[in-house]
């Protein structure tokens, strides 16, 4: 972490005009999420799901028998997709017959029908200092235990559709004449937390009269402009009254 430091300080100092008053090395708190979460393979409505379906629209029917002959289809066939337009939701059997349920309109209306599959999980890294989820696929290396903990730390729970927008974004996947799509978060659990790196630069631009933070991240091995914006939103005041007694105090020597 010395070398690092030490790195960023000379690059830094490539600008004559830019002083480090001070630097100090602490560590973010990560935490790792399990998340388990449910998919679906969506695609478009096949010519005699949507035949049943207007069907059930426009005439009290109640078995399969009399869509079969209406249809000149195999009964088992038809009974069969029944069946499954229930378990999935599109279509319920009322007093008269089979209805569309609210969800079977906007399924025929759009010409699509979505299949549940088995579900998946993950794990994912949530820094509640960004409100930012990342796919825990990249370790990043740890952080010193004895680094202090970030100052402006905060605590906050994961929130679902946060999640659910990340692996929707990673793992949402097109195939030829399907989708297969991440469609909600089952469960997720908190487990440990992680620590990152961060080293933190207390700097003064004499020619524009400005002072400003710069914080390396080494999980993510950038400047991190969040972060950097949370610590001059709260220190930019003090770190100016106090280069300003400093300067008092040296003309009174």
């Amino acid at each position: 972490m010395e070398g690092l430091t030490k790195e960023l300080a000379a690059s830094i100092a490539q600008n004559p005009d830019v002083m480090i008053r001070k630097s100090r090395v602490w560590r973010l708190p990560i935490i790792r999420l399990d998340v388990t979460y449910d998919r679906v393979k969506r695609l478009k409505m096949d010519i005699l799901m949507k035949m049943l379906l207007f069907a059930f629209q426009q005439s009290e029917i109640r078995r399969a028998a009399t869509l079969a002959d209406m249809l000149s289809v195999e009964e088992l066939f038809v009974s069969d997709l029944i069946d499954k337009m229930q378990r999935t939701g599109l279509t319920l059997l009322g007093k008269k017959g089979y209805v569309l349920t609210p969800k079977g309109f906007d399924y025929l209306e759009k010409g699509i029908f979505e299949e549940a599959l088995d579900g998946g999980q993950t794990q994912i890294f949530y820094s509640p200092a960004h409100g930012d989820y990342r796919l825990a696929e990249n370790e990043h290396p740890p952080a010193d235990e004895r680094l202090t903990v970030y100052r402006y730390a905060v605590e906050k729970s994961g929130e679902r559709e946060r999640m659910l927008e990340l692996l929707a974004k990673e793992m949402n996947s097109t195939e030829e004449g399907f989708q297969i799509l991440i469609s909600g978060i089952a469960d997720f659990e908190e487990l440990d937390t992680d620590y990152v790196a961060c080293i933190e630069f207390q700097l003064f631009d004499r020619k524009q009269d400005i002072f400003y933070a710069r914080v390396w991240n080494t999980g993510t091995r950038e400047w991190d402009e969040t972060l950097e914006k949370q610590i001059e939103e709260r220190e930019l005041v003090d770190w100016r009254e106090a280069m300003e007694a400093e300067v008092e105090a040296a003309e009174k020597v």
